[in-house]
């Protein structure tokens, strides 16, 4: 997952932060989320990679699901080894995905960019966005999820809460980026919410809160306030289509 030297040389990632933070993942309601998500997009015929894959909730989720093109790079050690314990279809690279991607002649369908942006120093991001786009075939898709700068409850924990991040994003800033890199379709959406019997008792209390919250920002700036994702993290959907 991480792509930045300098914090793999001050920590042991996947053991000081990653395993920590995932302690309680389930797999069964991960992946139920992963394919709600991103049912427009997913297919089992299409080839599919995952940079900075970490422990490989991703592939496996996938992997469930009978998905057999898969492809993961990961640099940090550790996750690329618990990857492996654990995925059966997919390759996998312990490498740095900038090198990764520099050198490979692969063609992919959808390259996913989970959790991984805000770890990139900002001299990379760039250049990492630019090596996606040549690595996509033409209509592929890049799917990005990262923590929103926008969201007003939660965007100084998303940012700080891992020591590693570099940056963070908002739906402009993550615009301005794909831009330059060579994108021009670009959605960007919130993330869904899983479902669940217990969870039914949150959804009025998470409505009335957000109808609270975007009056005040009207207040400040707007109706510009209606269109701003309110999620702890968002989706980002960028399709490369180059006329030929």
């Amino acid at each position: 997952m991480i792509n930045n030297m300098r914090n793999k040389q001050t920590l042991d990632y996947y053991n000081s932060i990653y395993k920590p933070a995932n302690k309680n993942f389930n797999l069964q309601k991960y992946k139920n989320l992963v394919l709600k998500e991103h049912s427009d997009i997913l297919n089992k015929n299409k080839k599919i990679l995952d940079v900075g894959c970490g422990a490989g909730f991703l592939l496996n989720a996938l992997e469930c699901e009978d998905y057999k093109n898969l492809t993961g790079v990961e640099l940090d050690k550790n996750q690329y080894l618990e990857a492996k314990k654990h995925l059966k279809f997919s390759k996998l690279f312990n490498q740095d995905c900038i090198e990764f991607l520099n050198k490979t002649e692969e063609r992919y369908d959808i390259i996913f960019l989970y959790d991984l942006l805000e770890h990139i120093p900002k001299e990379k991001i760039i250049r990492l966005l630019k090596l996606i786009y040549k690595s996509l075939n033409n209509k592929g898709v890049l799917v990005i999820k990262t923590p929103n700068a926008d969201s007003p409850y939660f965007a100084s924990r998303m940012r700080y809460g891992d020591f590693t991040h570099e940056t963070s994003f908002n739906k402009e800033s993550v615009e301005t980026v794909l831009r330059e890199a060579g994108f021009s379709n670009i959605i960007c959406k919130s993330t869904k919410f899983p479902f669940s019997l217990k969870s039914l008792g949150v959804y009025p209390i998470r409505l009335l809160g957000n109808i609270i919250l975007r009056i005040y920002m009207i207040s400040y700036i707007g109706l510009e306030a209606l269109n701003i994702i309110l999620t702890p993290n968002f989706i980002i959907i960028a399709k490369k289509w180059k006329i030929t």
